[in-house]
């Protein structure tokens, strides 16, 4: 698949504000915007020998207000001299501490251009924001090597779509691209669809099987929703990275493959491998590169660029200043929590209505409740402040699909599309509501 053809345009660079961080014994790395993490894990940026520090402790991110710094759900925290922080911005020299080590924080002088060129577009994606286009540049690098890719970024913000970018500007985008969605995988064909299978290695197994893998030789498997692989599969896969030889379900040796992975999940991996849910090493071995997606409320300035892409795919591209103006002005307070994928059924949805729709109508194109002044309606998260979590949770999931029940008049692949989960999920999910038979 190749990638669209990005359209450059000169800008001024953007500016960031790095630093180094080094240990008492006079190891130092130098941060930059892609991050480093510190933990006990040897394949840490900066590895640590402190059992009080976590396999993946904190992780420190060169940005234009300073040094971002956020712990990663460590067991003992992360301390900016006395206090214990989540996350927070480093400007001045200061001490960290991680476990029962002390850093040490020394900030750049001053700031340091780290690209020069705005591309508005990069394969299938859009966006002439300082973010995208820094991510741009991140990708086109990335694409020519195999080094494995870990993307990263919340629901509906298009991280299949990095994935596809990558591929189709690599030297294998003539290659198979194959798409694997670990959570909808069932369990007890997780190991045979991955790898492949002999002949008669288990009931129903009547012939000998390739599995994506196999399929995918000289070409790209794309892992979406990694975070969900069955732990117990883990380290096959990490073989299969590893060694690039695959053994089928069944079999008695491994044959060679050539494939590049590229993963993407919702969760933080880093939390989950300190929670023992996700290998370790498994997690340095795909995320060679991590790549973080911003969400649509952090781009905003992308809107233009997206609508029109909605409005191309309909044919419907001299609608475009029409329905940027509209989304502007009745939307402009909303957090667009489904990203990317919610704007363009937006735009796509006011484009294909000709007469438009009244005013009433607006807030049924979104799946969330909006008040009056255009912000997100509280009740539909939690009807009381008093409410327990599970409670509270439980109330948002239930107002959340009945709203998408009714906007998408009870279709599952509607509701999927929207939403972001595998159609079995929103079927499980509306069962335990009870918002469809069991």
């Amino acid at each position: 698949m190749a990638p669209e053809s990005a359209t450059l345009v000169r800008r001024p660079a953007i500016l960031v504000r790095g630093g180094t961080l080094a240990t008492s014994t006079g190891t130092s790395v130098a941060i930059t915007p892609e991050g480093v993490t510190v933990g006990r894990d040897p394949s840490a940026t900066l590895a640590l020998q402190d059992s009080e520090v976590s396999a993946v402790h904190c992780e420190l991110r060169a940005t234009a207000e300073g040094v971002i710094v956020r712990d990663l759900g460590s067991t003992n925290g992360t301390f900016v001299g006395s206090v214990a922080i989540h996350e927070a911005r480093l400007t001045g020299s200061c001490k960290l501490r991680v476990g029962q080590t002390e850093l040490s924080f020394e900030p750049e002088a001053g700031k340091h251009p780290v690209e020069a060129e705005l591309e508005a577009a990069f394969g299938p994606l859009v966006g002439s924001s300082p973010v995208m286009r820094r991510l741009y540049k991140v990708m086109s690098r990335v694409a020519a090597t195999d080094l494995s890719v870990l993307i990263t970024g919340e629901t509906g913000s298009g991280k299949d779509l990095v994935a596809q970018a990558i591929h189709g500007a690599s030297p294998r985008k003539d290659a198979p691209f194959v798409v694997v969605d670990c959570g909808a995988i069932p369990t007890g064909l997780a190991e045979s669809i991955l790898f492949g299978h002999e002949k008669g290695s288990f009931t129903g197994a009547t012939q000998r099987k390739s599995g994506v893998f196999q399929n995918a030789n000289g070409g790209t498997v794309f892992l979406d929703e990694l975070g969900e692989l069955p732990i117990e599969l883990q380290p096959k896969l990490l073989r299969v990275i590893a060694d690039h030889a695959v053994k089928r379900l069944g079999g008695a040796s491994y044959e060679p493959i050539d494939v590049r992975v590229i993963a993407a999940t919702r969760r933080d991996l880093r939390r989950e491998v300190n929670a023992n849910h996700f290998r370790s090493d498994l997690f340095f071995r795909i995320a060679q590169v991590a790549i973080d997606l911003p969400p649509l409320r952090d781009r905003r300035q992308d809107f233009g660029l997206l609508v029109e892409r909605a409005c191309e795919r309909i044919h419907r591209a001299d609608h475009a200043r029409r329905i940027v103006a509209i989304i502007q002005a009745r939307f402009e307070n909303y957090d667009w929590p489904g990203n990317v994928r919610e704007l363009m059924n937006v735009a796509s949805v006011l484009a294909s209505m000709e007469g438009g729709v009244g005013d009433e109508s607006y807030d049924l194109l979104l799946p969330l409740e909006k008040t009056d002044d255009g912000t997100q309606d509280s009740r539909s998260v939690a009807r009381s402040e008093d409410l327990a979590f599970a409670e509270a949770k439980r109330t948002f999931e239930h107002d959340y699909f009945s709203r998408l029940q009714d906007v998408t008049d009870g279709n599952i692949s509607e509701i999927a599309r929207r939403c972001g989960l595998a159609r079995h999920q929103v079927r499980a999910h509306l069962r335990k509501l009870g918002l469809i038979p069991e």
